[in-house]
């Protein structure tokens, strides 16, 4: 795993996060504000839908002040009260901006995978033994990592379907659903996942443009792409 964030791809995410936020959070504040019939600016509406979007992106606290400071400024903008005008308007804006997020995540589209069909390995060649070499002129002994297998015999390998993979810089996220759970893990760290046969630990080795490596009991699995 990478020991730092790229900052360009953090940039270029946060950027995107406060756009669309700052936009779809606009829209609803002033479709809220023509219905109840409100007095308002468009610039200082825009103005503080802007501070929201930007406050509401800081990790932990950002909501909890985006969200007074909204009111605050929805309330001197529209020279209204409080409560119920403010709240209400903020409340219902917010709502719709976070449906809208859910929706288009849900909606949006990604890599589809599966696992490897039986052609693609040889069972004669699988074996749970690791290889070792030793070197004669050192009298040391080696144990080299087993190989990767196409589709492990066992049922949890089989069971495991690779749902999405994504990039981030040189760092990647892999999720796996096993039965009608899902687990997320990052490269190079594992989840225990509830099987048939109780809790088992799955680790994320490796990922390229054709396939995903993970290592169930031991034993690595690839997943190849479709």
């Amino acid at each position: 795993m990478t020991e730092h964030v790229n900052m360009t791809y953090l940039i270029l995410g946060l950027s995107v996060a406060v756009g669309f936020k700052f936009v779809v959070l606009s829209f609803f504040l002033w479709v809220m504000i023509k219905l109840q019939g409100l007095q308002y600016e468009l610039l200082p509406v825009l103005g503080a839908a802007f501070l929201a979007a930007g406050l509401d992106t800081i990790p932990f606290m950002g909501h909890y002040i985006a969200v007074p400071s909204l009111y605050i400024c929805i309330w001197k903008i529209t020279r209204t009260s409080l409560y119920p005008e403010a709240v209400f308007t903020v409340v219902l804006a917010y709502a719709f901006m976070y449906t809208t997020t859910l929706i288009l995540l849900a909606y949006a589209p990604g890599p589809k995978f599966h696992t490897a069909s039986g052609r693609d390995y040889d069972l004669d060649d699988a074996t749970n033994e690791p290889a070792i070499a030793a070197e004669l002129m050192t009298n040391q002994v080696h144990v080299a990592p087993p190989p990767a297998t196409s589709v492990a015999k066992d049922k949890i390998a089989a069971n495991i379907s690779i749902k999405s993979v994504s990039h981030v810089g040189n760092d990647a996220m892999v999720t796996i659903q096993y039965g009608k759970k899902s687990y997320i893990i990052s490269l190079g760290e594992a989840a225990t996942i509830t099987t048939d046969q109780g809790m088992t630990a799955v680790h994320f080795v490796k990922a390229s443009d054709s396939d995903v490596t993970l290592s169930i009991k031991g034993k690595e699995v690839k997943y190849a792409l479709k």
